[in-house]
């Protein structure tokens, strides 16, 4: 960031803001990501191309003063912000006690699944007495990880195999149960990551969020889709998050813009990009390269939203936490890495930037993301006015090398929560301007799809280690 457009920032943004803009920028320059947001308790801040996303109008002439930022695929801050929130906002002060007890334990109606009843036979069956912590903390014995592709496996004959991934059937996507039965192939497989000698056994495991999905539809969704689900968390907290699975037509207008399949040599019959959904993360994919709604997420990864969403979602979630820790008397055990679902840091190195090690730990949950994404939380600091949050979200997994790109003009917004205003900037070159709401969406209508969004197979590549930039920009987030 040169000094002139610099120097124009510090008359209209706080000063302490500007070392986070310059180290973020300049990971940009180097290709590690092409946008990002960051926040704390008092400001949120983006910077984005502005063809990378389109901003609705109608979400945001909502508020006196609309809050222009752009929506992110949040990838693994999917995990305590849609099914964990959503549990604790469900049963309040009963979280705990139902967190921990063996769900064969808990007398509650159980819906009707036929695709899902092989999956919870064997979950309420196991000798190991299963429950939500169990899938929520990882601590359940699943195997950490398997490629979803192969519940949408489509043969070409109907030869008989001898690998156990290949499932003898032929699967048509225009068939009606088409989702009933990837769902089935995915739950059966399921059954064949679990590792009994590994139960109680910490193994963090994407599975266990996919597995949380099918137990909250059996054991608490009565009649409920996830569509109703997630409008009723986001009513609640006052967001706008979407699912990919759920609504996948929105992916195409958030962030990142030109994103990468993840590096695994999938077996699917043929070459087709149009297999996979706008996600970063592999799995997270499958489910939302449906056209429509099937009504099957994971709890993983798939999520989407803006800077203020995460803040205000995160609120949220650290209030729940600090009362639970409060009311049952919680002594910190630093051998134990996640605390009902939720991550701590496990050294002073940790990428959440901690002010006091070791004095400051006990009171410090959060967790990361694979796209570049992180929150933090401190319960210690929430009634006082210093901050008790940070987040980042970048698109690490994103590379911007389209022709035409200098002549991009590139956005940057900026809010202050204190006085619930926000200011937008736009940045041509070495030129930097000042711009109205109705200039930004003027010129977002203008330059949105004038690129196509790609997934490039032939482009993968390794996510950059942007470790040190979360543990610096996390530091200085926390002082702000």
């Amino acid at each position: 960031m040169n000094f002139p457009i610099q120097k124009y920032l510090q008359t209209h943004i706080p000063n302490e803001l500007i070392s986070c803009i310059e180290s973020l920028e300049n990971q940009c320059e180097k290709g590690d990501f092409s946008a990002w947001s960051i926040a704390n308790n008092k400001y949120a801040f983006s910077a984005f191309w502005i063809d990378e996303c389109c901003i609705s109008k109608n979400n945001f002439y909502q508020l006196n003063t609309p809050l222009i930022h752009p929506y992110f695929d949040i990838s693994s801050l999917t995990k305590p912000l849609f099914l964990n929130l959503y549990l604790r906002m469900k049963f309040k002060s009963d979280f705990l006690k139902i967190i921990s007890t063996p769900l064969n334990d808990i007398f509650l109606p159980k819906n009707t699944i036929n695709e899902n009843d092989c999956l919870i036979e064997f979950i309420l069956r196991n000798d190991n007495n299963f429950n939500l912590n169990s899938f929520l903390s990882h601590y359940s014995g699943a195997k950490n990880w398997f490629w979803m592709g192969i519940g949408k496996w489509q043969h070409k004959n109907t030869y008989i195999s001898n690998d156990k991934e290949i499932y003898q059937t032929i699967l048509d996507h225009n068939e009606k149960n088409y989702s009933n039965i990837v769902k089935e192939n995915l739950n059966n497989t399921c059954l064949k990551y679990f590792k009994n000698e590994q139960f109680s056994e910490f193994v963090y495991s994407d599975i266990n969020y996919y597995i949380l999905s099918r137990l909250i539809e059996s054991f608490f969704m009565r009649e409920s889709s996830w569509i109703e689900i997630l409008n009723e968390l986001n009513e609640k907290v006052k967001t706008k998050f979407f699912h990919a699975s759920l609504t996948p037509n929105e992916t195409k207008k958030s962030i990142p813009f030109y994103p990468y399949i993840s590096a695994y040599k999938d077996n699917f019959a043929g070459t087709e990009t149009n297999l996979f959904g706008n996600v970063s993360d592999t799995n997270a994919n499958i489910l939302s390269s449906f056209s429509t709604n099937t009504n099957i997420v994971s709890g993983h990864s798939g999520y989407f939203g803006t800077i203020s969403d995460v803040k205000l979602a995160t609120e949220e979630l650290a209030h729940y936490q600090k009362n639970y820790l409060e009311n049952i008397g919680y002594i910190h055990d630093k051998n134990v890495r996640f605390v009902y679902g939720l991550d701590t840091p496990t050294s002073k190195d940790s990428t959440c930037g901690i002010l006091n090690w070791p004095k400051d730990r006990e009171y410090i949950y959060g967790h990361l993301g694979y796209s570049g994404t992180s929150l933090w939380f401190s319960t210690k600091n929430l009634a006082s006015n210093k901050n008790s949050q940070q987040i980042i979200l970048t698109n690490r997994l994103a590379s911007r090398t389209k022709f035409g790109v200098d002549s991009c003009p590139r956005i940057y917004s900026f809010t202050d929560y204190l006085s619930n205003t926000n200011i937008i900037f736009i940045k041509e070159k070495d030129k930097i301007e000042q711009i109205s709401s109705q200039e930004f969406f003027d010129l977002n209508t203008q330059y949105f799809g004038m690129y196509k969004k790609i997934w490039d197979i032939n482009a993968i590549r390794l996510a950059p280690n942007i470790n040190e930039v979360r543990r610096n920009i996390g530091l200085k987030l926390w002082e702000l």
